[in-house]
């Protein structure tokens, strides 16, 4: 009995502090840390993901979890969230740029839909 009252307690203060914290901390908490692919991935740095990841957290129509961002250059990436498990399955693909130390979502590539899942 002590022990299942030690558990809900624990998951109640678990509940109490994630709720307080930044969303940075929130989405790294509650989702997997995403895939980095690309030439240009070993030039991504952890705050870059952060900020990616920020980017897709704070918006509704943006599918989560962040799965992969593919780096084809140093300031720029392709970006997919959703966590696609079958074909069907909806995700989100979009772009983003980075300038002035800071990423951004180039709005017009923002694209939910099927996945289609080839392996």
């Amino acid at each position: 009995m002590k022990s299942h009252i030690v558990a809900a307690l624990a998951f109640c203060c678990i509940v109490m502090f994630t709720g307080c914290l930044s969303s940075r901390i929130a989405a790294s908490l509650t989702f997997q840390w995403p895939q980095v692919v690309g030439p240009y991935s070993a030039s991504i740095t952890r705050d870059d993901i952060h900020q990616i990841v920020d980017l897709a957290v704070s918006r509704s129509d943006i599918k989560k979890p962040v799965d992969q961002i593919d780096t084809e250059r140093p300031d720029e990436a392709y970006v997919k969230g959703g966590n696609p498990q079958n074909t069907g399955d909806q995700m989100t693909s979009f772009d983003v740029r980075k300038k002035n130390g800071r990423w951004k979502i180039i709005e017009k590539s923002v694209n939910t839909g099927p996945a289609i899942i080839t392996s």
